[in-house]
């Protein structure tokens, strides 16, 4: 392999490694404005400035935080506060 080969294949595997990142940041907008709707604009800002790691982390606190704030906090939800849900969200009728 020459070295403008090696240049290649790492510019390669960083183009995918940015392209996983933007992916799950825009799938963590997408379930957080489905779960607690429109989102603030340092709630998207984090997102999209975050790494890799922190999203993966993120997306799987939407599941359990009662706000998108606790989505993003720096520690676990705390135990000794009730978790509060969203208000359920009224199913579209099938006509």
């Amino acid at each position: 392999m020459t070295e403008l080969d090696e240049i290649e294949r790492r510019g390669r595997a960083q183009g995918r490694a940015q392209g996983r990142v933007q992916g799950r940041a825009q799938m963590l907008l997408e379930l957080l404005t489905a779960r607690f709707g429109a989102l603030p604009a340092e709630v998207s800002a984090r997102i999209l400035a975050a790494d890799e790691a922190t999203l993966v982390t993120w997306t799987t606190r939407v599941i359990t935080a009662p706000t998108p704030e606790d989505v993003l906090g720096d520690d676990a939800p705390r135990a000794s506060s009730p978790a509060r849900r969203p208000p359920a969200r009224k199913r579209a009728r099938r006509t």
